[in-house]
């Protein structure tokens, strides 16, 4: 299973929106299960060595399918990994802000945040954990009512705008949350190896 490009986006704008609702500018990337960079946006204002840590915060948190701040746990003196963040080129990072994204049981890919305290960080990254798990939901419901495969990315705004509207039309409150976990779960849905 993989994590498509379009949902990799929406979970990064997930924690876009915490950043800003903090008022703290972050790096904000997203790799694939083997730590390939797929999506990476900074926000005007974000401090320069944010970039480097956010890809390695979702880097170590793929390849170890571990949260960095367990990484950090486990490599202090005498721990198990002591002296792993010696490995990778320096990838390897020790502090929280990095988390494992999963499809049920299965990493599919890591999410790394950076650019204020260690704790705004995993703050802001803890929306995009939780929405990619609203994503496999709603993926698991739709995914039997669709039709075929989506014709492609493009269609995104319009599936977000019909999306809304169709919430709106049913008397529920379609908030930029609920339709960014429909859209999700309905491109997770789509996808062909996706749900």
């Amino acid at each position: 299973m993989r994590l498509p490009h379009v949902v990799a986006e929406i979970l990064a704008g997930a924690a876009e929106s915490e950043a800003a609702n903090i008022g703290v500018p972050m790096a904000i990337a997203v790799v694939d299960a083997e730590g390939g960079l797929q999506f990476f946006k900074r926000m005007d204002g974000t401090l320069p060595v944010s970039t480097e840590l956010a890809v390695s915060k979702a880097f170590t948190a793929a390849v170890l399918r571990t949260p960095t701040h367990k990484v950090g746990e486990l490599a202090q003196p005498g721990g198990e990994l002591y002296g792993i963040q010696h490995t990778h080129n320096g990838r390897i990072i020790l502090f929280g802000g990095g988390y494992p994204l999963c499809l049920g049981d299965e990493v599919v890919g890591g999410i790394g945040i950076s650019g204020g305290t260690v704790a705004q960080d995993m703050q802001v990254a803890e929306p995009a954990v939780n929405l990619l798990r609203d994503v496999q939901c709603w993926a698991e419901e739709v995914k039997a009512v669709l039709p075929g495969k989506l014709s492609g990315i493009a269609a995104l705004p319009r599936l977000k705008e019909r999306l809304l509207q169709a919430l709106g039309g049913l008397g529920f409150p379609g908030t930029q949350n609920t339709v960014a976990a429909l859209t999700g779960g309905v491109l997770l849905a789509m996808s062909h190896d996706g749900g």
